[in-house]
């Protein structure tokens, strides 16, 4: 008999991390898990993570490895190639530092039955196993701090609904594979952001993006200052690309570059005039006013006081893509992508 086609292709794109096998052993210990199929896309050095995933792959044929490299947009690349290799109609894509939910299979794919649904994601919620750092990271991320982009970060309900392309996450999403095909799959030159890319481009064709708090996972984020810094300033850096490309504007998602012009400007002025400097101040008095209030406001909503430590974040965020939105407005195209190995 032919082997029966799998109801749902996951592809994880990997650069090795040891908790990559974590996110294995989660998907696998998932409702459903015998109807997936899993691609681990990346190469892995030989050792740890490789053994632990061939040791999986004995006990669970739908489990394959492409060991594969780019030098130039490893991420979109990996997840091209793992798309290319499925062979179930839905193609989820997850990250390779998640804990899935025990039904998420189940919810990711829930929406598709709707003929007119291109695109579907779900919440990245913050696991409670964490190093206080990350904590930290995943709560200023789903604050007010970020703007519409907190809506990724909390469940938020149970019934799906209809979201705009810049709302997907690209940690927690799947396309129909028709789809994915007809817009080219992933483009090498965004990272972070060839998922914001591609679910414009999707919906720009008419197919439907639906959000479901049910599909959630559980991802571990960045765990020191510098590695949240570089990913605000990726995230910064991409919006430029996106709005280059032809993407629809946001006028929300340029403020953090104003706010930098404005500080720069009041700098320069506070040397030169008393008045320049008290506005300086008073500026940065009413910034410090709203982040206490944003963070007071998190704080209220996880009662964990230790949540309160988030307010460094929060200036961190904001200069960190702002500044990188006036580096790409005039040094465009730096290779932003992780590498490893």
């Amino acid at each position: 008999m032919p082997e029966a086609c799998p109801q749902l292709s996951v592809v994880i794109p990997t650069l090795g991390r040891p908790i990559l096998v974590r996110t294995l052993e989660s998907l696998l210990a998932a409702d459903g898990s015998e109807a997936l199929e899993i691609i681990v896309a990346g190469r892995l050095p030989e050792g740890g993570v490789l053994d632990a995933l061939r040791a999986l792959q004995q006990g669970h044929p739908q489990l394959q490895h492409l060991p594969v490299h780019f030098d130039k947009g490893d991420s979109s690349e990996k997840k091209n190639a793992g798309f290319r290799a499925s062979r179930a109609d839905i193609v989820a894509f997850i990250d390779d530092d998640v804990i899935v939910a025990k039904n998420w299979p189940q919810k990711i794919a829930e929406p598709f039955r709707d003929p007119a649904v291109g695109l579907v994601s779900g919440p990245s919620l913050v696991p409670s196993d964490i190093t206080l750092m990350g904590r930290l990271a995943g709560v200023a991320l789903a604050s007010k701090a970020s703007g519409y982009v907190a809506e990724r970060y909390l469940a938020g309900g149970t019934a799906p609904r209809e979201v705009k392309w810049s709302r997907l996450i690209g940690c927690n999403m799947a396309y129909r594979k028709s789809v994915l095909a007809d817009i080219g799959g992933f483009d090498p030159a965004f990272w972070p952001g060839e998922e914001m890319i591609a679910s414009f481009r999707a919906t720009q064709r008419g197919q439907k993006l639906i959000f479901h708090p049910g599909a959630y996972l559980y991802h571990y984020p960045r765990s020191s200052l510098s590695g949240y810094a570089r990913q605000m300033w990726g995230y910064g850096a991409t919006r430029i690309r996106l709005m280059r490309a032809g993407v629809e504007f946001e006028p929300t998602t340029v403020i953090p570059a104003l706010w930098v012009f404005a500080l720069l400007v009041l700098g320069v002025a506070a040397l030169f005039s008393a008045l320049g400097l008290w506005l300086l101040i008073a500026s940065l008095a009413a910034y410090l006013a709203v982040a206490v209030l944003i963070t007071v406001d998190k704080v209220l909503e996880t009662r964990r006081m230790q949540d309160a430590l988030m307010l460094p974040l929060v200036p961190l965020t904001h200069l960190s893509y702002g500044l990188a939105q006036w580096v790409e407005i005039f040094r465009p195209g730096r290779d932003l992508s992780v590498k490893k190995g």
